[in-house]
């Protein structure tokens, strides 16, 4: 069980994986991994429209089925089947109905012929941003990125921005690490948003890039972040401090002679560190994107944006009553660079309770939403949110 989880870790990133879960096994090199996770919320979700009505809402966040293994030494597997009712997230607040969002959210092979380079191919999380690659799973603050009406500005160029399955695109990436995880690269092609795949905007088989560069001091005792996505928090089991940087683009042709190609840069940085009970987290990222179609047809307008946070976690690391308890805050501020100038900004604030880590933990607290130059029918609100979790 131990070396299974172990490989597994090395590929999908140690706080991804559960402390427990199913294995399936043929011999010693052979084996697979096999789960169920759930998220399950309650919500009082402000008025967003000025005379409208609070909502108290109830809904399965995410659940997931997953599986992880590897046929031999060289050659791994994965894949993450979810489930959830309405839309993720704030889009779908005051709908009830059937389960709506059930799809397969990575599914991928690795193969691994040595540390220093993998191949990876198949549909997964885009190698870009802290943002993109750190599993919803261990989150700080449950209700992620961009938590707002407007949209993400977080979301990169990816096939999942057209289908609701934003971080996620299908294609293949080089990477590795080097030098024990003190350097870890990413380099990849993908299908991306207007790739033939978003109407009048994808009329032409224009493919997108991705790359990603995290570099760790290894050499002053942090732990490199060996797997191929993140986690928000590894909760005192290991020291880390990293920064990366990330590019992302893609042509675009609205079929009637107009075209661009949209481009994305990030820098973020993570570091938290044990110190006898305590375990403080500090993340900052920021993403420039621009260059990006304004409509169909745009003419000759373009669009860009700017997004900014700055996300912290005092972890006290010691059973009060049941678990551990830890205090979670998050700033946010997507700035809109269009003629409209909507800029929005959010405060998270979250009280975290982590009964057995990540495999079962509550997290109680509000995301607080001011809008800039607001239409009509807007208004600032406060969502609060009762967030349930389990992994096996």
């Amino acid at each position: 069980m131990r070396k299974s989880l172990l490989a597994m870790a090395a590929l999908m990133g140690a706080a991804v994986l559960p402390s427990q879960a199913a294995v399936i096994r043929v011999d010693e090199d052979t084996f697979a991994n096999m789960g169920l996770k759930l998220q399950i919320w309650a919500q009082r979700l402000g008025k967003t429209t000025p005379g409208g009505k609070d909502l108290t809402d109830f809904s399965i966040n995410n659940a997931r089925i997953y599986f992880s293994g590897q046929v031999n030494k060289m050659v791994q597997f994965g894949a993450n089947l979810d489930f959830a009712v309405h839309d993720l997230g704030v889009t779908g607040r005051g709908t009830h109905q059937g389960t709506r969002a059930s799809r397969v959210n990575d599914a991928f092979i690795n193969l691994r012929p040595m540390e220093e380079v993998q191949l990876m191919a198949g549909l997964y999380r885009l190698p870009f941003s802290r943002a993109s690659l750190t599993d919803s799973y261990t989150y700080v603050i449950p209700t992620g990125y961009g938590y707002s009406t407007r949209g993400n500005f977080f979301t990169p160029f990816t096939i999942g921005s057209d289908i609701a399955n934003a971080y996620r695109d299908a294609g293949v990436t080089l990477w590795g690490n080097i030098a024990d995880g003190m350097l870890k690269y990413q380099l990849g092609v993908f299908d991306g948003r207007w790739d033939h795949a978003s109407g009048a905007l994808g009329v032409k088989d224009n493919l997108a890039f991705a790359g990603r560069i995290q570099f760790t001091p290894t050499m002053l005792g942090f732990k490199g972040e060996k797997g191929f996505t993140l986690a928000d928090t590894y909760l005192g089991k290991q020291n880390v401090l990293t920064i990366g940087l990330g590019y992302n683009s893609q042509k675009w042709d609205d079929g009637a002679g107009n075209s661009g190609t949209a481009k994305a840069w990030t820098v973020d940085a993570m570091w938290e560190q044990k110190f006898g009970d305590i375990v403080p987290n500090l993340q900052l990222g920021y993403q420039d994107n621009k260059d990006m179609p304004a409509g169909t047809p745009i003419g000759t307008a373009k669009t860009k944006n700017k997004v900014w946070y700055a996300q912290a976690q005092l972890l006290y690391d010691q059973v009060v009553g049941l678990g551990k308890p830890a205090l979670a805050v998050r700033y946010e501020k997507q700035d809109d660079k269009s003629a409209a100038n909507r800029d929005t900004d959010r405060t998270g604030v979250f009280l975290n309770y982590y009964i057995k880590g990540q495999d079962a933990k509550i997290q109680l607290g509000a995301d607080v939403v001011s809008l800039k130059n607001k239409a009509p029918n807007e208004k600032n609100y406060t969502d609060w949110t009762l967030a349930l979790q389990t992994q096996f």
